[in-house]
């Protein structure tokens, strides 16, 4: 069985669990041959924007400054998330891993396969669809819509159609990092305020939504953690604080 470090480095704000993510992002590029699965949280909350994004059209901070919702750059591409209800996945690895191809669309499919899992130990099921697939017409989209939510990319967790789960991935030479957000549960009058075009509640569901119960953090982890050991033949060493990885 393959061998990873499991971090959970649990609430944090934008700005520090941003940090974290691209330091173990350079670690990997410099040497480290250690993959990493970490999970976060969000404390305060925050809108996290794309690598390329203008964020001055895509987010209003107006209403993030009202509702005490920092605003923070990601260095993965892709559109504006609020990150709020939420359990946040990283997979950080060297590329020339043997678990993964080379590939991007390749890497998307190994992570998705232990996301996956992980929904289906909550009983949920969901499946990977690609842009093309059957439901992704059903996701509603604009070229000009600043919210990732509202559309999936290449390969995304879909639930009867609709995203519960966005990723975004950076490669940098000799390493990639993949990161996204699990929904727990969903606020779309809270995004609609502080992301432009947010809050199209048909395009999305939550765990929560799907289970018609609440589910405390802690068991969505636990799900998470089983579902990638089990999909990918993983064992895991456990790194409990993000002190570990300094």
């Amino acid at each position: 069985m393959n061998t990873w470090r499991y971090l959970d480095s649990g609430p944090n704000t934008g700005a520090v669990n941003m940090a974290v993510d691209e330091d173990l992002l350079r670690k990997a590029a410099a040497g480290d041959v250690v993959t990493t699965l970490r999970f976060y949280s969000w404390d305060p909350p925050a809108v996290s924007t794309g690598r390329f994004q203008d964020q001055g059209t895509a987010v209003n901070a107006g209403a993030c400054s009202r509702c005490s919702i920092h605003i923070v750059r990601r260095i993965t591409g892709g559109r504006a998330v609020l990150h709020n209800h939420e359990l946040t996945y990283s997979v950080v690895s060297r590329t020339d891993n043997p678990l993964f191809p080379k590939e991007v669309l390749g890497t998307y499919k190994v992570i998705a396969a232990g996301l996956l899992a992980g929904l289906t130990n909550l009983g949920i099921p969901a499946e990977m669809v690609s842009r093309s697939g059957r439901h992704a017409a059903l996701v509603k989209k604009t070229s000009k819509d600043p919210s990732c939510f509202s559309s999936p990319s290449w390969y995304e967790i879909l639930v009867k159609g609709r995203k519960i789960i966005g990723s975004a991935q950076r490669r940098v030479p000799g390493a990639f990092l993949q990161h996204g957000s699990i929904l727990i549960d969903h606020d779309p009058a809270e995004e609609a305020e502080v992301i432009s075009g947010g809050g199209l509640r048909d395009s999305v569901t939550t765990i929560q939504e799907e289970l018609g119960k609440e589910i405390s953090l802690e068991e969505v982890k636990q799900a998470f953690l089983r579902g990638f050991s089990e999909a990918l033949a993983l064992t895991f060493q456990r790194n409990e604080h993000i002190q570990d990885q300094h």
